[in-house]
């Protein structure tokens, strides 16, 4: 007897495909020189975001014990500090939050001058600084992603002078483009600059369409197609101190990566005392969120459910530090949110002075448990995705 086997159609095999983890498609690349070529096809990869579950994974920024002689820690003058960025799986992480770094899909550094910016569809950006002369500070681009193992190679270095570069990544959708922002104080012109870095560019453009820029408040954060930075407005210069600022001078700085123009956002109404140590911004499941410490005794989390809306602020979290067992907790270190479950239901926190553990906190029953991390300090994490995004300019 002799069959032959029903072939399927390309459109069909490409649908099917697009609906598998990416770690399967990267073993499927071996089939065949034309399965490579449509796994790395920078269409199959859009549609394979798609099709892909998002926010599924937190990408983590470690300290890591191991690395470092003891001895030298105690002495801040001679650490050789070993920094680890590495994905997680949410749910792993929420199960097994005392899992040790995966070397598979990590990103090691000796130096402590490499750190992520962001992650956006899968690609992480990395930056690091280059230290120059006195005053003077270098800083240098690549693309990650972890998935593939893949990265760019280095951007033109920017060069700051005798001031500190507030960094953001996205994605304009409207050119598939990466975009990389850098706002600093510019001594020549005496004000705030912007400066953008597109992936593959041989330079940094200043094409920003924001005539003044507010002070900005940490790294920036991207949600629905815009860069957003809690923020300092209507002062003059670049130099502040918190206690004189006032309520009404904290807003959110928005800039949008497609038209890369800017606007402000309100925080919510009920956030109507300053306190006493700045806030920070988070994004959990893909939403815009505020954290803040209350009165030294209280952490609180808001959640702009609607992006730009300010009445679908929404408080998630409003918790003493005593009932989270943060022990040793003093003014000054503010605790912060490491991810939140999809349902909503269970939020990880840990703080930078006593990040040998995490605090699993249950808003559904207000159940805390700690947990220790044997290995690894967590000292910043991002919402990530697995994705087939390559580290490279699309060609055009």
């Amino acid at each position: 007897m002799s069959s032959t086997l029903p072939l399927l159609p390309q459109d069909l095999i490409t649908e099917i495909l697009a609906w598998l983890p990416v770690k399967i498609l990267v073993r499927f690349t071996s089939v065949s020189k034309h399965w490579k070529s449509l796994i790395f096809d920078p269409n199959f990869a859009k549609l394979h975001h798609q099709r892909s579950p998002k926010h599924t994974h937190v990408l983590l920024t470690l300290f890591d014990y191991e690395e470092v002689n003891k001895d030298d820690f105690q002495d801040n003058s001679n650490v050789d500090t070993s920094w680890a960025v590495a994905p997680f799986w949410v749910r792993r992480l929420l199960e097994q939050p005392s899992s040790t770094v995966n070397e598979d899909g990590c990103f090691r550094t000796d130096e402590g001058t490499s750190y992520a910016i962001g992650s956006t569809n899968g690609l992480v950006c990395l930056m690091e600084d280059i230290s120059q002369q006195k005053g003077i500070q270098g800083i240098c681009i690549r693309f990650w992603n972890p998935s593939l193992r893949l990265r760019s190679k280095e951007s033109p270095t920017l060069t700051v002078i005798r001031a500190y570069a507030n960094l953001g990544f996205g994605y304009d959708d409207s050119t598939d483009t990466y975009k990389v922002v850098a706002v600093f104080w510019d001594r020549t012109t005496q004000k705030m600059e912007g400066r953008v870095h597109c992936m593959g560019d041989s330079c940094w453009r200043k094409t920003l369409a924001c005539p003044d820029f507010p002070i900005l408040l940490g790294p920036g954060l991207f949600v629905n197609d815009s860069v957003n930075w809690l923020a300092v407005d209507n002062l003059n210069g670049h130099k502040y101190k918190w206690k004189h600022v006032t309520i009404k001078q904290l807003v959110i700085f928005s800039l949008d990566m497609p038209k890369e123009t800017c606007k402000y956002m309100l925080l919510p109404e009920g956030f109507c005392e300053l306190p006493e140590e700045e806030p920070d911004l988070a994004v959990l499941r893909g939403r815009l969120c505020l954290y803040y410490n209350h009165k030294g005794t209280h952490f609180v989390l808001w959640e702009m459910s609607e992006f730009g809306v300010q009445k679908s602020w929404t408080k998630l979290v409003n918790v003493s530090y005593v009932h989270l067992q943060f022990d040793g907790f003093v003014n000054g270190w503010l605790p912060f949110p490491v991810c939140l479950s999809e349902n909503g239901d269970i939020l990880l926190l840990t703080c930078r002075q006593v990040a040998e553990y995490v605090v699993m906190y249950s808003l559904r029953d207000d159940r805390v448990e700690n947990i220790e991390l044997p290995n690894n300090d967590i000292w910043h994490a991002n919402e990530h995705m697995q994705s087939l995004v390559l580290p490279l300019p699309r060609p055009h």
